[in-house]
């Protein structure tokens, strides 16, 4: 969202594009059990980063999901935590460049 938010230059603008990321609110595991999804649609949520971070927070309040699933439903916290590195590995270069590049 930072390199979006830069590239519109309105705070009105950049705010409503935060409703781009409800799809990704809506094909996880957070809402619904995945053994129940056809196989595509199973691993994305899977491998969907809130799923990751609804996973870990279940895991970490004594209230894990059933077992099964792929890699990331098995291992929840390393999942989250990796996710969270990739995304700010991504997101903080760019992020950096276009400020700069933006002169402010």
């Amino acid at each position: 969202m930072p390199r979006l938010g830069l590239a519109v230059g309105k705070e009105e603008t950049a705010g409503q594009l935060g409703a781009l990321t409800i799809p990704f609110g809506m094909l996880t595991s957070a809402f619904v059990p995945t053994g129940g999804m056809p196989g595509w649609l199973a691993a994305l949520a899977e491998w969907n980063p809130v799923s990751a971070v609804a996973e870990a927070g279940r895991q970490l309040f004594g209230n894990p999901s059933a077992p099964g699933g792929g890699w990331p439903a098995q291992h929840p916290l390393a999942a989250a935590l990796g996710w969270c590195a990739l995304l700010i590995a991504l997101a903080a270069p760019l992020a950096v460049r276009n400020f700069a590049r933006s002169g402010r």
